[in-house]
């Protein structure tokens, strides 16, 4: 087996994109997931120069240039490439790999900083703003999407409210598109998927041999989103200690990688998001007032899709027109009513039902699934095996052991278990999709839906 054949071997089913490429520039071989990347056919012939919308060539003489790095040397860095419209931050690294009875090859991984947006994520399937994809029939929602037209072209941060499925993440993106910095990164941060012990090195990178694990230096998303647009969401859920390091960050620009004291300068446009109420949360102290007035220089809040009925109508309406399908009366009525509790990601996830219940192009019946039932059964039945109003039991509901310790304070006040219950909203109960979004297994999601009685 050839050392070439090998290597195919090896990246064919990775999940970042792969080529391989000769002492000429030519691509010898790239695996589905580069092909995927880029929209090429699997046979087309392409070198370095030529890679799509992407003139890989001269960004690995400049990066080499910079790094003062050898012909063969293998090289680490960070590019914005265009795709679709869309800025996608892409880290490339180049190896050279040496097989006995081998020409001179080299090894190129572009691994993508983020996910690409999908068409999954909008209700319609247009990309165009403010006309197609970010438009409301709802008075409050176009007064709030308005506001968001005119901050976008500046620089200023931006705080983005809303409950999860309103579309915070299609506003984040919608002004970083229409800013200045439109060409430059876009690059995003869940604060709520990632780990509080990770989050901080996700954030500001880490040195090598900064803790167990780091065997490698590694830029943070501060860094990756130089020049363009840094969109934290789900900014509630950081922990003050974490908020106290982002707010010199914020600030004037100036942070430190984990593990390192050289300070480090970037330019970036911050854009946060919760689904809280930031102000309630500064308040009672979860929340760093100083840190929420540097974000929220400008605040977009996005009503709930239960306040937008003729917005739910409408997609209703486009819904049965893209998919040559009708809803039945009852259904379209029972559909009206429902309260939504997931927003427009959860109005998705049904429509992606409802096709297949559909017979001879009519739809007339679809369970609206909540995952919050079993739930809610679990804490009312806690809540009726409390003491009721004597004067033994207010006293034991009011002391701080059955605040802080009880069943019912954890169900109800746990970070943890409010997010597995908003993604699973969100999701319409699949867990797959839920343990992808939040980051972890299904085993792990399975274990953590237990120890809340979300399961």
């Amino acid at each position: 087996m050839t050392g070439t054949e090998l290597a195919k071997i090896c990246i064919r089913h990775s999940r970042d994109p792969h080529i391989i490429v000769d002492d000429q520039d030519n691509v010898v071989f790239g695996n589905p997931a580069f092909h995927t990347l880029f929209n090429l056919p699997e046979n087309a012939s392409l070198t370095l120069a030529q890679l799509g919308p992407l003139d890989l060539r001269r960004a690995l003489d400049d990066a080499s240039t910079n790094a003062h790095a050898g012909p063969m040397a293998n090289v680490d860095f960070t590019l914005s490439v265009d795709l679709d419209g869309e800025s996608l931050p892409l880290r490339v690294i180049e190896q050279s790999v040496r097989m006995q009875g081998d020409e001179r090859l080299r090894l190129i991984t572009l691994q993508p900083l983020r996910r690409r947006s999908e068409e999954s994520e909008t209700v319609t399937t247009a990309r165009a703003w403010p006309t197609e994809t970010l438009r409301s029939l709802d008075s409050e929602c176009r007064k709030a999407l308005a506001f968001a037209r005119k901050v976008a072209g500046s620089d200023v941060r931006v705080v983005i409210l809303g409950e999860s499925g309103t579309g915070k993440t299609r506003v984040a993106r919608a002004l970083h598109r229409h800013s200045p910095r439109a060409g430059k990164p876009f690059v995003e941060v869940n604060c709520a998927a990632i780990p509080e012990e990770l989050l901080e090195s996700e954030l500001f990178g880490h040195v090598r041999g900064a803790f167990s694990g780091a065997v490698n230096d590694r830029e943070g998303r501060f860094e990756a989103a130089h020049a363009g647009t840094l969109f934290l969401d789900e900014i509630g859920e950081m922990s003050p200690k974490l908020q106290a390091k982002l707010l010199r960050a914020v600030q004037d620009g100036t942070f430190e990688r984990v593990g390192e004291n050289q300070s480090r300068i970037v330019d970036v446009r911050v854009v946060a998001a919760s689904n809280k109420d930031l102000r309630s949360l500064v308040v009672s102290g979860e929340f760093r007032s100083d840190l929420y007035y540097r974000l929220a220089v400008a605040t977009v809040s996005l009503p709930p899709l239960r306040e937008r009925p003729l917005d739910l109508q409408q997609a209703l309406d486009q819904f049965e027109s893209a998919n040559e399908l009708r809803l039945a009366p009852d259904l379209r009525s029972k559909l009206m009513a429902y309260s939504w509790p997931g927003n427009f990601r959860e109005l998705e996830n049904a429509f992606q039902c409802m096709c297949l219940r559909s017979r001879n192009g009519e739809i007339r019946d679809f369970e609206l699934s909540d995952p919050l039932v079993q739930a809610t059964s679990g804490i009312q039945s806690a809540a009726a095996n409390l003491p009721s109003n004597d004067s033994e039991g207010a006293d034991a509901m009011n002391s701080p052991d059955a605040v802080s310790g009880g069943s019912l304070a954890r169900a109800s006040e746990d970070a943890e278990a409010r997010r597995l219950r908003e993604a699973l909203i969100a999701n319409a109960g699949n867990r797959t999709r839920t343990a992808q979004e939040l980051g972890m297994d299904r085993s792990t999601l399975w274990r953590k839906m237990h120890r809340h009685n979300l399961a």
